[in-house]
């Protein structure tokens, strides 16, 4: 039966491939450690590992320059991150994923839409 630990480990390998800078290893041990957190938690309910493994997709796409990947996946942490956490008080994780997105549009030139998002996180 899948574990969350394992899929823990994968991430840690993808991060150290990240560091190295070896992208496309390190996507497939994200998209391992995806595959097992989904198979230990199902699809119906979101779970925080899952959108923190999202996010590192997403910002591993960042950095390879896949910018409207790394929105989609962005966008998908967030969304999950908002069912787990709600919107009534600030939490860490979802102030992280807003600057990731003020950041990613950013970096595109999409000033307008990087602006939204900071005010998004505000509320």
């Amino acid at each position: 039966k899948p574990h969350p630990d394992v899929a823990t480990t994968y991430n840690n390998i993808g991060s150290v491939y990240d560091s190295m800078g070896k992208y496309p290893e390190a996507l497939a041990e994200y998209k391992k450690a995806l595959n097992v957190y989904l198979a230990v938690y199902g699809t119906e309910k979101p779970h925080p590992d899952v959108a923190t493994t999202k996010k590192k997709i997403g910002s591993l796409y960042r950095r390879m320059g896949k910018y409207s990947e790394a929105l989609a996946e962005y966008k998908k942490a967030l969304k999950m991150r908002l069912a787990v956490y709600g919107t009534e008080k600030p939490h860490p994780d979802l102030a992280n994923i807003y600057n990731n997105i003020n950041s990613l549009h950013r970096r595109m030139g999409k000033y307008s839409e990087a602006l939204a998002e900071c005010k998004t996180s505000q509320n």
